[in-house]
């Protein structure tokens, strides 16, 4: 049973369809402060009024609506969680509504899926608050940047691996290999050092993505999949006022585009693409192929370089490519 105290705004033009979220919230265990609104001004000045922990929006009302309701919480540049609930399950619509900001899409026949979803977003909306004063702490030591830097990256990895302990290690391992990578290249020592730093962090953005879905044994359904493929863009938004001499926003934004554009958020191709984007793009695929994932065995790294090997200069920098199969067959690099 929770012993914890919940501020919720309902967003529902109904009081008899907030009953049963009442019932089903206090039976989770939570003790529950409330207050329901059902158009553009009572949400506003609701939102003005009171801290709310979690809004929960009814999907079809008669004087407002789900997209509206988004956008005036971005407006407010409150970070709180954003449920919809709907009498009916809409694939179609839930995705639109979670590309737009709602954190989940639950139908009225199963809410018992309610509370842990309520739990979910609390537990990521402290760690977006913790990222937050880390920034301030960035901000406020500047004179002691890299002490200060080092620690935070360490806090945004920990915070990252605790979500994904299947993960643990992925980064680092990906990160030597990348710096591996960028020596063989012959790149300077001041990208490799931003290179370390970035490639250290570039699955920040997962913080956004459901842990359940990140850690799920089986294959992603399409809407599970689309909010994966939003993290690169979710962590450049996350790094993107992180004033430092590397573009470390950038890389993280384009870690996942391909050399044929085919790759995403931005559909980049070639020299469009930072080179530290491209040198992770080969990093990231060899590690995460040679190991263990939620919904398959290791493929190792035979399986991973052929990869490589198969696709240089199609998605690959053949740079980059080069560089990464000459370092494991000609000089024995091995993850450690």
């Amino acid at each position: 049973m929770k012993d914890q105290s919940l501020q919720i705004l309902m967003v529902n033009d109904l009081q008899d369809d907030v009953f049963p979220l009442i019932h089903q919230i206090t039976k989770g265990g939570y003790s529950l402060i409330h207050d329901r609104v059902n158009d553009f001004n009572s949400m506003k000045k609701a939102l003005q009024k009171k801290q709310w922990d979690i809004v929960i929006c009814n999907h079809k009302m008669d004087k407002f609506n789900v997209s509206s309701a988004i956008d005036l919480l971005k407006e407010s540049k409150a970070d709180i969680p954003l449920i919809i609930v709907s009498g009916t399950a809409d694939e179609e619509a839930a995705e639109e509504f979670m590309r737009l900001g709602a954190r989940d899409y639950i139908t009225k026949n199963n809410l018992s899926r309610l509370c842990p979803v309520i739990e979910r977003e609390l537990d990521a909306a402290e760690i977006r608050e913790k990222c937050k004063w880390m920034e301030k702490e960035l901000e406020q030591t500047i004179d002691n940047f890299q002490y200060v830097f080092s620690i935070t990256m360490q806090l945004i990895v920990s915070a990252i691996e605790a979500r994904e302990p299947y993960k643990k290690g992925h980064q680092l391992r990906s990160a030597n290999l990348a710096c591996a990578i960028a020596e063989e290249i012959g790149l300077n020592q001041e990208i490799i050092q931003g290179l370390r730093v970035v490639s250290s962090i570039y699955d920040i953005g997962n913080l956004t993505i459901p842990a359940e879905i990140l850690a799920k044994p089986s294959k992603l359904t399409d809407i599970e999949y689309s909010l994966v493929k939003e993290h690169p863009q979710s962590g450049y938004e996350i790094l993107k006022n992180v004033e430092t001499s590397w573009p470390l926003a950038q890389i993280v934004q384009q870690h996942h585009e391909r050399m044929d554009g085919s790759g995403y958020p931005q559909n980049l191709k070639g020299d469009d693409i930072l080179m530290e984007a491209r040198i992770l793009a080969v990093s990231d695929v060899v590690e995460s192929m040679a190991s263990a994932r939620p919904h398959r065995l290791a493929l190792g790294i035979d399986t991973a370089l052929e990869e490589i090997k198969k696709k240089r200069g199609i998605l690959y920098d053949s740079a980059v490519a080069d560089a990464c199969l000459n370092l494991f067959y000609e000089k024995g690099y091995q993850f450690s």
